[in-house]
């Protein structure tokens, strides 16, 4: 009868060593891919003459925030100023999130938001890729001095998207164009 048992406890911690070891194969993972997400987005056409070497102190960032966490990854834009930026997201489960990408410009006078976007992403399927189209972003709502023109559109005129009144006074004409209302000339 001790020889039952004794065999019995072997058999009992053999199958939950072998379960541990299922556990832990890697084909039974529920993180995307190799555990790192590739995000790329276009950039709005009203921001692409944004990520141009301009005024020393000016720039145009990308930030990625995922299912509404306090940390942002900044993305980082094509030097080459091909309109697209990217980051790598590591950690992403095989799950559907929310994904938030939000535009900022950044001078002297202090930060803009210029656009921003958000969407489901399901990653459930382990392709571990995040895609945002440029017409997925939302210019118009931003509008720091309430002129009826976006921070993008002014900025991509040459105006202060600050100071109301101030598209007037320079190339940016309302109801003149399909870029915000701006002429960008």
């Amino acid at each position: 009868m001790n020889n039952y048992i004794r065999n019995a406890t072997r058999i009992i911690i053999s199958l939950a060593f072998l379960n541990t070891l299922y556990a832990c194969d890697s084909s039974n993972n529920t993180t995307a891919g190799n555990n790192t997400s590739v995000a790329k987005t276009e950039i709005p056409a009203a921001l692409q003459k944004l990520t141009l070497p301009g005024t020393p102190g000016e720039v145009l960032r990308a930030f990625i925030i995922i299912d509404g966490s306090a940390t942002r990854t900044e993305m980082t834009i094509d030097p080459a100023g091909a309109g697209s930026a990217s980051a790598s997201i590591t950690g992403l489960t095989l799950a559907v999130h929310t994904v938030d990408i939000s535009y900022e410009y950044t001078d002297a006078a202090g930060t803009l938001i210029v656009a921003t976007a958000s969407k489901s992403v399901d990653l459930t399927s382990g392709s571990g890729s995040i895609s945002f189209a440029a017409i997925d972003y939302d210019l118009a709502s931003y509008d720091f001095d309430s002129d009826s023109i976006s921070n993008a559109a002014e900025l991509a005129a040459g105006t202060d998207p600050r100071v109301a009144g101030a598209a007037g006074a320079g190339p940016c004409v309302m109801g003149t164009s399909l870029l915000d209302n701006c002429t960008l000339g």
